[in-house]
């Protein structure tokens, strides 16, 4: 079982990959590329580490397998390398 410190992953979010970041219920999280929303995640104020099932769930909000979202947490995939990723699965879903 992997789990991942909050802290952690909040400081890739806004920091690393530039996610907005707004106080409400929850910790939110907006990307947005060219103007569009891409993807938004969100994490409960108070909690120290992810379990896998919030890690799959940021994951597949931030358009990433868990594989993906590890490499992106952990360093190996930079803020272009995810970017890439982000718009080329958008140019494959518009028709």
């Amino acid at each position: 079982m992997t789990t991942l410190p909050t802290r952690k992953v909040a400081a890739a979010l806004s920091s690393k990959f530039a996610f907005e970041v707004e106080d409400s219920h929850h910790r939110i999280y907006r990307l947005f590329l060219d103007g569009q929303l891409v993807a938004r995640t969100f994490m409960s104020h108070g909690t120290r580490e992810l379990s896998d099932f919030h890690i799959q769930k940021m994951a597949q909000q931030m358009r990433l397998s868990r594989k993906e979202f590890l490499a992106a947490i952990e360093c190996t995939l930079d803020q272009a390398g995810y970017y890439a990723l982000i718009r080329d699965r958008l140019n494959k879903n518009t028709p």
